[in-house]
């Protein structure tokens, strides 16, 4: 007797999955396995706009207006120092005997040296401030007026102090002590004097910013022993002088006589504060701790989860500086991205400080990340005619001032872009999927790359103006997906679909 031997045929479902047009931006600190397709786990040197992938932050060489006249017409800087750009400041100078703004940039070199130029002025070259050196390393500097003048004052921890004017030779401050941060409150300064054990915030006298000696009608001090750590950062917000400490925030009311200031221990932190990160943004403050980003609204501390706190596992950012620029927090870090690529700065021969440089956008909660920087100072420049980012860097660019742009390439090179979703089983576990076609619309060239745990593939795509369905053949039960743009074109992805066979 024969039998009928039937075999049991597999069958194969078509599916069309779409990827959310990039509208989620990054998160890599949950597991791919629960990740969904909208987030990358990996996205850098992009920019998430309207659903799309496009060029993200970049700089170029500085470029400052000629005249107020036309302002479209712009001089290059031309650098006659080979020394480094550590640091960078806007000095605002008010021109009383020609009633105008007259704005000058002012920058720190590694020669100890203060150097300066006008933010409008024909002439391209820089100028050094006579008398100023300070080679112990970079002072800490702030501007205000006084008497009607006004002045920008450096401190560091052995180089004493001066002040500078644009109306005067520059003029050391006869016993002024070293800072190790300053700001402006009420006519007074407040401080944080750089001695061993840092725990001391001084105040000057009353209408002197630079008078710091102890008196009850010049200027006096606060000890703040606890276990909160050293004072680090002092920032005046809201009518009151905060005080960063290694873990905690301290509030100083600080009125009229000093006999009437009092001290509120606010925030205690069981994570390390990067003082450095501190930045005044509107209604808040925004700092980095060990564990992520936080933000301060005077009386509380509320960490953000945005997704990439695992890139910051093992590093410390002391390096990091942040400003506040058009409704968005910049902050330049150094990141470790857990992978194998060497994007910009990290393959340098001589290492970097930073790699990073964070874009969070204070009332959408939208970050985005450029990697490959490596920034030691920003400061933003506004006179009230035009503003700009300006930056100087560690690194190759050492000598070079730069100014931020939005067409992804650091000094006419453009750094690698990924956007890369999680190692998924589309939704489908146990069954094997077969990447079949993947469409898309790029404008200009770009690479896909398809990766299974069997194998992987690239595929280049040359850019158009329509939509685009292009064949591929991937097996495997998890699938990972990346978007790679290398060209100084100017991107612009979106609308990515993928069809896949699924086995059942």
């Amino acid at each position: 007797m024969f039998y009928l031997n039937k075999l049991l045929k597999k069958h194969v479902t078509n599916y069309k999955i779409a990827f959310s047009a990039f509208a989620r931006g990054m998160n890599s600190k949950i597991d791919d396995g629960i990740l969904p397709l909208k987030y990358a786990k990996r996205c850098y040197n992009y920019q998430i706009s309207n659903g799309a992938l496009k060029d993200g932050i970049g700089f170029e060489p500085l470029k400052l207006p000629i005249s107020y006249d036309d302002l479209s017409q712009e001089r290059t800087i031309i650098m006659e120092s080979n020394q480094e750009i550590k640091a960078i400041w806007l000095y605002k100078n008010y021109d009383s005997q020609n009633d105008v703004q007259d704005y000058r940039l002012l920058f720190y070199t590694s020669d100890g040296t203060i150097r300066w130029l006008p933010l409008v002025s024909s002439l391209p070259y820089t100028f050094n401030i006579a008398s100023v050196i300070y080679s112990s390393g970079v002072p800490n500097a702030v501007n205000y007026r006084l008497n009607g003048e006004d002045y920008m004052i450096f401190s560091s921890k052995t180089d004493g102090m001066w002040k500078y004017s644009a109306n005067s030779m520059a003029e050391q401050i006869e016993d002024g002590p070293s800072l190790a941060s300053m700001c402006l409150h009420y006519e007074r300064m407040f401080a944080v004097v750089e001695n061993g054990e840092r725990n001391r915030l001084s105040f000057s006298e009353n209408l002197d910013p630079t008078n710091f000696n102890p008196s009850l009608s010049e200027g006096g001090f606060i000890d703040m022993q606890d276990e909160r750590g050293k004072l680090n950062k002092v920032v005046s917000f809201n009518d009151y002088v905060y005080v960063f400490r290694d873990f905690g925030v301290a509030r100083v009311s600080a009125y009229g006589d000093q006999t009437a200031f009092s001290v509120s221990q606010l925030f205690v932190s069981s994570s390390k504060i990067y003082s450095n990160s501190v930045c005044v943004c509107g209604d808040r403050i925004m700092l980095l701790c060990r564990d992520g980003l936080h933000y301060f609204d005077g009386y509380k501390t509320t960490k953000l989860n945005l997704g990439f706190e695992n890139l910051l596992d093992g590093i410390t950012n002391e390096n990091c500086c942040a400003l506040y620029y058009n409704g968005k927090y910049y902050l330049a870090l150094r990141m470790n991205w857990h992978d194998n690529e060497n994007i910009g700065c990290e393959s340098y021969a001589d290492g970097y400080v930073n790699n990073a440089l964070l874009e969070y956008d204070i009332k959408t909660g939208e970050v985005n990340l450029s990697r490959g920087i490596d920034i030691c100072s920003m400061v933003l420049v506004d006179d009230g005619n035009f503003s700009k980012v300006v930056a100087c860097f560690n690194g190759e660019y050492k000598n070079v001032i730069g100014q931020m742009t939005n067409d992804g390439k650091f000094f006419g090179n453009s750094l690698k872009k990924c956007w890369t979703s999680p190692m998924s089983n589309l939704g489908y576990p146990t069954q094997i999927k077969h990447v079949k076609e993947i469409l898309i619309k790029t404008k200009l060239s770009c690479k896909v790359k398809i990766s299974s745990e069997n194998s992987s593939k690239i595929y280049n795509i040359c850019g158009k103006n329509k939509n685009q369905r292009i064949k591929t053949n991937i097996f495997g039960e998890q699938i990972e997906i990346s978007f790679i743009a290398e060209s100084s074109d100017e991107t612009d992805i979106s609308c990515p679909y993928i069809v896949v066979g699924v086995t059942s």
